[in-house]
Parts: structure tokens; sequence; C-alpha cells
């Protein structure tokens, strides 16, 4: 009995020690997978074909569906979740299991700051499973691995979302470059997804602008004339709701709004009608004088704030070169639009005290050259063949230099200055 007790005693002591050497040796000073690549508008074009491919809203309730992923497209997806958190990922296919390498950057540590990640997963009988994991150095058991995973899925998704997905998915079948994934569809799984993501609160958030939003147009206010002028009494109202709330979040919360009723869509999935007190005027505010501006530049803030800086740009990116293909040109007047929604948005939630400083400078009342630079000079409505000619296409010299400009000029604006 003493020896048990002496026992117990020494791992007590000894257990902060093992701690901190499995921490040190879980650690590594360099990353194994380096920075990868921002998403392009080649790769929003990939995304929306592989969508629309595979858009199950057509298909009977019950109907068994298998979508078909090759490994550049999962390497991507990965890359733009770890982006996220200034990490990046590599997945390899193989025949019956994957391997997922991803390096995440630890802040604030000097030495040892990257926690290098190996994960195998496994295709049994049709489900996923994970066997073999190892954080740097450390390889984790499988018992553990799994108490781990499960940990991890219950903590990052609520029970009702790890529901769902454990009913949708029916099968996964691995072979080398290839994952095909088989679930079964029911028309009701879009609307129990969009719930999922939308907690309790930023759907209470959402209900709040779009009736206050409504309240201002009865008014007369918020209706007619500059981005800027609405944006004052809105922002007011969510430094004072704040003041009780996450500013962030509020601040999420109204973009959306703002970001569906400037490009006319989305509003019924985000507030229902029978929650709705009045209706919003059709949208006609401007930033220089230009409806256009002002659209692109809420619809961009609305995107990143749900999203991130990375998916708003190259979205924005490929509606232009879609545009100078075949609709209204290519124009580096709406692609600065873009960014400086884009800019805004990212600033708006970013963190606390961002968003309180957002809310605080635009209650005061703010100019549109405080947050949207002049850009009516640059070249616009260019198709395709004068685009090319002009400047070579996305990515060359030329091209890069008009978009430096945009970025010089965003770096001015009394919005962004030090940001």
């Amino acid at each position: 009995m003493r020896f048990l007790f002496r026992l117990i005693l020494w791992l007590i002591l000894l257990s902060p020690f093992a701690l901190a050497t499995a921490v040190w040796f879980a650690l590594d000073k360099t990353p194994e997978v380096g920075v990868q690549r921002q998403l392009s508008h080649q790769d929003i074009a990939r995304a929306r074909t592989i969508i629309k491919r595979n858009d199950p809203r057509q298909l009977p309730a019950g109907s068994r569906q298998t979508v078909r992923v090759n490994q550049t497209d999962l390497n991507l997806a990965a890359n733009y979740l770890l982006q996220q958190v200034g990490g990046a990922a590599r997945v390899e296919i193989g025949y019956g299991s994957a391997d997922l390498i991803a390096t995440a950057r630890i802040p604030k540590l000097p030495i040892k700051p990257y926690l290098n990640i190996h994960v195998t997963v496994v295709d049994t009988d049709g489900v996923p499973q994970v066997q073999g994991l190892r954080l740097g150095q450390v390889p984790v058991p499988n018992f553990l691995t799994s108490l781990l995973v499960h940990f991890a899925l219950k903590q990052t998704y609520d029970t009702s979302r790890y529901q769902f997905a454990e009913e949708v998915v029916q099968n996964l079948d691995l072979k080398p470059g290839l994952a095909a994934i088989t679930y079964v569809w029911q028309p009701d799984l879009i609307e129990r997804a969009r719930d999922s993501l939308l907690s309790g609160t930023v759907r209470e958030s959402l209900v709040i602008y779009y009736n206050y939003l409504a309240a201002l147009h009865k008014k007369g206010v918020a209706r007619n004339g500059s981005v800027a002028g609405a944006l004052k009494p809105l922002f007011a109202e969510a430094e004072r709701r704040s003041q009780v709330s996450d500013p962030a979040e509020e601040n999420r919360a109204l973009l959306l709004v703002l970001g569906a009723w400037s490009n006319g869509r989305g509003m019924d999935k985000l507030v229902p009608q029978n929650q709705r007190q009045g209706r919003l005027s059709s949208y006609r505010l401007t930033l220089e004088n230009r409806k256009d501006f002002g659209q692109h530049f809420l619809t961009s803030a609305a995107l990143v704030s749900a999203g991130d800086t990375s998916l708003s740009d190259a979205i924005g990116l490929f509606k232009e070169v879609k545009d100078a293909d075949t609709g209204s040109g290519f124009s580096f007047t709406d692609l600065a639009s873009d960014r400086a929604g884009t800019r805004f948005g990212k600033l708006a939630t970013n963190s606390v005290e961002q968003a309180r400083r957002v809310q605080m400078l635009l209650a005061a009342g703010i100019e549109e050259t405080d947050f949207m630079p002049r850009v009516r000079d640059l070249p616009e409505h260019m198709k395709q063949a004068e685009f090319e000619r002009r400047f070579g296409g996305v990515g060359s010299p030329r091209y890069n230099q008009v978009k430096d400009e945009i970025e010089r000029r965003l770096a001015a604006c009394r919005l962004y200055r030090g940001t």
C-alpha cells in the first residue's frame, strides 16, 4: 500500500515534467509544409463547376449520391481552411487510406513555433477511421487518437451538427488520388446545414439589424445617397448593442444584412419573413456616385465577414474575369471596390478591439474617402481582347502595377492606416 502511494505521488510530481517534455518534442523549428498559394479566380471557377455538376437539389428524397473529389481539390480545400489560422497542409490519397500532413504556427513561441501533424485516415468498410497520429516527433496511440478525434469533433461542431454529418455520409472510398463520398440526399439538408452554421445569437442579431434598417427606410434614412451616410446610424446601433455583446459578431450580422440587401439575394436565408417588421427599399446607395461600387463594396464586406479575405478576393476577381469574357468587361474600378469592401469587412470583424474602433469611427460619421479611395480613373469595361492587349492578363507585370496602385490607395485611407 505504501509503495502504491509513493508511486502515485511520483507520477503526480513527474507529470508536469512529462507533459513539458512531450510538448517540446511535439513542436518544431521549421514547418514541414510550406505556405500554399491563395485561392485564385481559376479555383473559384473550378469550385463552381464541381458544385454545378454535383448539385443534388433536383434529386428525390432518399436518393444516394456519390461525389468524387480528386487530390488536388482536397489539397486546395485543406489549405483554404488552414490559411485562416496561418497554417498549410498536404493530402496524399492511396488505396484505402489518405495521409494528411499539416503545419500550424503557434503564435508567440520564439524557439519552436511550428506544430507539424501527421494523420492517416483509413477506409474501413466505407467508414473513415483515424489510425496513426503523430505530433512532431511524438506518436499518439490509436486508442488515444480515437478519443482525441471524438473530442475535437464534439468541440468543433455542436451535437446536432455532428449527428447530422453521421446521418448524411454513408460511405467513403479511397483510391490513389481520388476520394469518393456517398451520401443520402434529403430536401432539408441545406436548411439543416445553414441552421448549424448560424448560432442563435447571430440569428437574433440578423433579425434586429434587418428590422432596424427597415425602420430607417420608413423614416427616409439610409435609402439614398452615399453608403457612408447609411453606415453611420447602423454602426451606431451596433456600438450600442455591443455594450453587452461581442462587437465583432454584431458587425458580422450587420454586414451580412447589408450584403444581402445590396445584391438583392440571400435575405430570405438570413431573416425569415415572419420575423420581419417592415420592408426594405430597393437598393440605391452609392460610392463615388456609382451604385455598382456600393454593391461591390457591401457584398465583399459581407462575404469576408462570413468567410475570409482570400475567398472574397478570389470571387471578386473571378467575376471580373468572367465579365471580360461574357459580360460588361473587366473593370479595375469594380476590383478596387471589392478590395475596399474586403478590407472593411475584415477590419470590422477581425477582433474585438478593431470591431470597436470601426463602430466608434463610423458612429461618429466619416467620409467615403476614409474607407473607399477614389478609383473612377482606373481602366474599366474592357472586353477580353482589350484587357489582354493592354495588361497581358491576370498576374502580368502591367496588371500587378494597377493592383499595387489599388492597394496603395487603400492603405492611405484613414480607416485602414496602420492595419
